[in-house]
């Protein structure tokens, strides 16, 4: 499916000047040996997911979803650095009849790059999303606005407003974002603090300088929600490529197979650490 869908775009050039081919083969390259989990794991994640107690939803329906019949799950991935591996993922879903989430990060290699303060983007990517959300799955913002702001020199609320646009051009609609755990936001505040929904102050200090943040909401830009503050009673998370749960994979299974109706659970995989062989 994928190699017939991106037939038209294979040869065409990036933005700067690089094929697709040999963007996907730098990424699949640089990131050969980072994966910790197979995607026969994947499957048996899927496959306990499937069972009729669990309602499995993208963010956007989970948010506003409760059955006190049924384990709400909402299902999210932070794209982060492999958008190919994201497909991948994206696709073994599809035939487990699973929707989910993903969100793509503007910061990305594969995303595009900076040229005098502008973002220009790699070409062929708007194939790779489409093909994620015609799926059945949702797009949605990894939201680095701090990097972009003061690694980029970029106002990020201008960079935001053009990457709804983005997305509008290519036919796709944003519901949400979820903040990227960037190092500047690491050494700074969560990026979802940029918004004044979240921010605890108006500025931040970064090398010396002042940067001013929480000048728009999240309702602003027609966004409806941010996924960390989305409604859920447990929390899984591969991040770092280590399951915060006891037992890594396997006591996730155990923790979803003991749930019960009435749970509401949030679970984030990150792509880049799947598809181990």
């Amino acid at each position: 499916m994928f190699c017939v869908y991106l037939q038209s775009c294979k040869k065409e050039e990036t933005n700067d000047g690089k094929s697709f081919e040999l963007l996907k083969t730098v990424i699949t390259e640089k990131y050969i040996n980072h994966a910790s989990y197979s995607w026969d794991q994947y499957k048996e994640l899927l496959t306990e997911l499937s069972n009729e107690k669990y309602v499995v939803l993208p963010m956007y329906l989970m948010k506003d979803f409760y059955d006190s019949t049924k384990v709400v799950v909402g299902m999210r991935h932070d794209v982060d650095v492999h958008i190919f591996k994201a497909l991948e993922m994206a696709e073994i879903e599809y035939l487990y009849g699973i929707r989910s989430t993903y969100y793509i990060l503007g910061t990305a290699y594969y995303y595009g790059s900076f040229s005098n303060g502008l973002m220009v983007r790699n070409k062929c990517m708007g194939d790779m999303y489409l093909r994620i959300n015609f799926l059945g799955h949702e797009i949605g913002i990894h939201n680095d606005l701090l990097t972009v702001m003061i690694q980029y020199k970029n106002d990020p609320f201008l960079f935001n407003q053009e990457e709804l646009d983005y997305y509008k051009s290519l036919g796709i609609i944003v519901y949400g974002t979820a903040s990227h755990g960037s190092q500047i936001a690491r050494e700074t505040v969560a990026n979802y603090q940029i918004f004044s929904d979240f921010a605890t102050k108006s500025q931040i200090q970064y090398n010396g300088r002042e940067y001013p943040i929480a000048q728009h909401s999240l309702s602003e830009y027609g966004y409806t929600y941010e996924a960390y503050f989305v409604d859920y009673d447990k929390y899984y998370s591969d991040a770092g490529g280590d399951w915060n749960f006891e037992g890594d994979f396997e006591g996730v299974l155990n923790s979803l197979h003991n749930s019960k109706p009435g749970d509401r659970i949030q679970i984030l995989t990150h792509p880049v650490w799947w598809g181990k062989e």
